[in-house]
């Protein structure tokens, strides 16, 4: 079984050009038959009628006024034509001297004009059996008249032959050229396919940019290439977002971690109080709630950023996500005299994951609270605008620098660090926001200046 491409691609080119040129072929070369046959059996007719005319039977004896002109063409024994006169019973009445002692064929049922190719002399040789029907009034059994007129056809046949084989070798001879043609046609059409197998054996875990160049590939091979690049494209988001996650978490984690293991070997050492062993316990127990919330929220984000996340779509009121979030940050709140209000009655159905959902608005509305100062007011409305159903939680705090907006959505960010550790956050919370919005086909949008507030616009 042949598994090469280019070999079934130049084997079906080859059987579909040879079958095509014989085909032209016999046709050319039966047409040229007909027309040389068809040439000599006008010749032999006109021949057999001329003789017709010179024959005359007068009922007791049958008359031959052949002139020697006439006679001159059939009388040499190396003559190639012959003819031949009978009744229409067999009975031979005249025939020309290069016949010689040979008879020519013949059928006594024959009552119309036929004619045959025969073997004559050894040769092949084009016979007439030109039937002329008795005069009007004779009445005589057997008086119709027979002649036969033969041609050898041995120059005829030389060109028929020669056109055969000139044929045949034309035709092996374009199969040849053309079997040379497809080989580098089917080469050359092929070529884009080796350089997509070369471009993607570049392809590694250490260079996963690299890319298939559609501007030289055909057409034909195009999508194939787009769906190279788009399966390369996927592999480097999910190898990037491993590296990232790596790099994330060991960065992050080293802090912690230092922590921990620093306060465990200063209690190793010596004897401590009471007192000492339970500042460094509670040092240890809160590097440890560190470790846990980093962790929780790398994981979170490892999740949402996957290819495939099943996410629990129901219709949900919008504004009882917003409550559910603003009763889990109630002590907060409460600890920072902060108040929260949300305005606005109108129910707003959203179709989305209730725990993703709330989980975007308690990350944006714990910011909001961590970041406003004592006393402030956080107002929050719910409103419809183009397709979507925005929700704006604005907010009277400290604000981000204009610099520092492109940036907030960044793993492990925090505008001002010193009060992120003071706060609790880890710089991963809009991150995740950011995610859970786009899986919702949604975004978020920051305003903010520094002294004045920020503005988040949540579009779902």
């Amino acid at each position: 079984m042949i598994s090469s491409i280019k070999a079934k691609v130049i084997l079906f080119y080859m059987v579909v050009l040879f079958t095509v040129l014989s085909v032209l072929g016999i046709l050319l070369y039966f047409s040229l038959s007909r027309i040389v046959y068809d040439s000599i059996d006008s010749s032999l007719l006109s021949k057999a009628k001329a003789l017709a005319t010179l024959v005359k039977d007068n009922g007791d004896e049958t008359e031959f006024n052949f002139s020697d002109e006439v006679m001159w063409e059939f009388n040499s024994p190396k003559s190639k034509s012959f003819f031949q006169i009978r009744r229409v019973d067999g009975t031979t009445l005249e025939k020309s001297e290069s016949v010689g002692n040979l008879e020519f064929p013949y059928s006594p049922k024959a009552e119309k004009t036929t004619f045959q190719t025969i073997q004559f002399k050894g040769k092949a040789a084009r016979l007439v059996n030109f039937y002329v029907p008795a005069e009007k009034g004779d009445s005589r059994k057997g008086s119709d008249l027979v002649i036969q007129c033969a041609e050898g056809m041995e120059d005829q046949l030389k060109v028929l032959n020669s056109f055969k084989a000139v044929l045949a070798l034309s035709i092996l001879g374009i199969l040849l050229v053309s079997s040379s043609g497809g080989f580098l046609i089917a080469r050359r059409a092929l070529t884009p396919v080796k350089e997509i197998s070369r471009a993607i054996d570049r392809i590694s875990e250490s260079n996963l940019s690299e890319r298939i160049a559609p501007a030289n590939i055909p057409q034909e091979l195009k999508v194939l290439a787009s769906s190279f690049n788009r399966t390369f494209d996927r592999l480097e988001k999910s190898f990037n977002r491993q590296r990232q996650f790596t790099s994330d978490a060991s960065h992050e984690l080293r802090t912690p971690l230092s922590v921990i293991l620093s306060q465990s070997e200063i209690m190793l050492r010596r004897e401590r109080s009471a007192e000492e062993y339970q500042n460094g316990l509670t040092a240890i127990v809160g590097a440890s709630k560190l470790m846990s919330d980093i962790i929780h929220k790398l994981l979170t984000l490892a999740r949402l950023g996957a290819d495939k996340v099943e996410l629990k779509m129901e219709n949900l009121d919008l504004r009882e996500i917003i409550n559910d979030s603003m009763e889990l940050l109630k002590p907060l709140a409460t600890q920072k005299s902060v108040t929260v209000n949300v305005w606005g009655d109108e129910q707003h159905v959203i179709s989305g994951d209730r725990a993703a959902l709330l989980e975007l608005f308690t990350n944006i509305i714990d910011n909001a609270i961590k970041y406003s100062l004592p006393q402030a007011k956080i107002d929050i409305s719910i409103k419809k605008d183009q397709g979507f159903i925005f929700t704006e939680v604005r907010d009277t705090g400290i604000g981000i620098p204009e610099e520092d907006l492109d940036k907030v959505f960044d793993r492990f960010y925090r505008v001002d660090k010193s009060r992120s550790k003071e706060s609790g956050g880890v710089g991963l919370g809009l991150s995740i926001c950011k995610e859970i919005a786009k899986l919702h086909g949604g975004r978020i949008e920051i305003k903010s200046k520094v002294g004045m507030g920020t503005t988040v616009l949540i579009y779902l």
